[in-house]
């Protein structure tokens, strides 16, 4: 790989690791509401869509990474 593609990998990785972070501090906030509103199904569900987002990011890193 020659030095231009590697940063440009890096560039896309850092933005996805960078959303990653972000959804972290979102799911976070929602899991503090919660503990206030146990039973908000509806916080429930956008804590696990939320979830679900980081973990397709940090599918989508490892594989940028592993094709390189």
């Amino acid at each position: 790989m020659n030095p231009y593609e590697q940063f440009q990998l890096n560039k896309e990785v850092e933005e996805m690791a960078k959303q990653r972070i972000e959804i972290h501090k979102k799911r976070m906030k929602l899991s503090e509401e919660l503990k206030n509103n146990w039973g908000n199904k509806e916080l429930q569900d956008r804590i696990i869509e939320l979830e679900e987002e980081s973990q397709e990011l940090r599918k989508k890193i490892e594989a940028l990474q592993a094709n390189f």
